[in-house]
């Protein structure tokens, strides 16, 4: 008996959340470019209209693969939230985990999906910020907020959380995925362990 016009298949949700769950590998084990409709759909081992019936359009696709790499994040992001009992601590853990997370390879790729997609288009751009990009930032100033000696200030936190963040993802960035590994390789170690050391300097430079 065929199925009525507009009622989904049973298994549509479970369908779907598994195809999300093969792009989101897909994308973290490809090169840095974005991907066309029918790339996307080739990785899902679907047909394009699969692949639209199940999503609408190409955007909605990178939506649905920001969100579960935010959840796949969470883990991490709710550890950098942890407080640490001095600054130090504080600070030293964080580049430890970082660093992990680079070993592991899914950190430069998890943003840079958001940063090529994102500014392609704008509601892309909003879902990277608010799934990945914010939680990741605002883990980090509770990590770091105890340990100034500025009140309420958000700014500090803010501050404080890009001057670690920031010059991190983009070192990364740069030697994983444009091309610096070859072409202006850094030490990663070293560079993770003298921003770990500044930052420490700002932390004590304002208690």
């Amino acid at each position: 008996m065929p199925r009525p016009l507009g009622r989904r298949n049973p298994d549509y949700e479970e369908k779907r959340d598994r195809l999300v769950r093969d792009l989101t590998d897909y994308v973290l084990s490809t090169e840095l470019t974005r991907q066309s409709f029918r790339q996307m759909a080739i990785a899902g081992h679907v047909a394009e209209p699969t692949l639209r019936h199940y999503f609408g359009d190409r955007d909605s696709v990178a939506r649905e693969i920001l969100h579960e790499l935010g959840e796949r994040a969470g883990p991490l992001i709710d550890a950098v939230a942890q407080p640490a009992p001095n600054a130090d601590e504080a600070v030293d853990a964080y580049v430890a985990m970082s660093r992990a997370g680079v070993q592991h390879g899914g950190f430069a790729r998890a943003h840079a999906f958001g940063l090529v997609e994102g500014v392609a288009d704008c509601e892309v751009g909003r879902t990277y910020l608010t799934d990945l990009l914010e939680p990741s930032l605002q883990a980090l100033e509770s990590r770091l907020k105890p340990h100034l000696d500025q009140g309420d200030d958000p700014i500090e936190a803010r501050a404080v959380a890009l001057m670690l963040f920031a010059p991190m993802l983009l070192a990364v960035l740069h030697q994983q995925l444009l091309g610096g590994e070859e072409a202006a390789p850094i030490d990663l170690d070293r560079l993770f362990a003298a921003l770990a050391k500044r930052t420490r300097r700002a932390l004590a430079a304002e208690t």
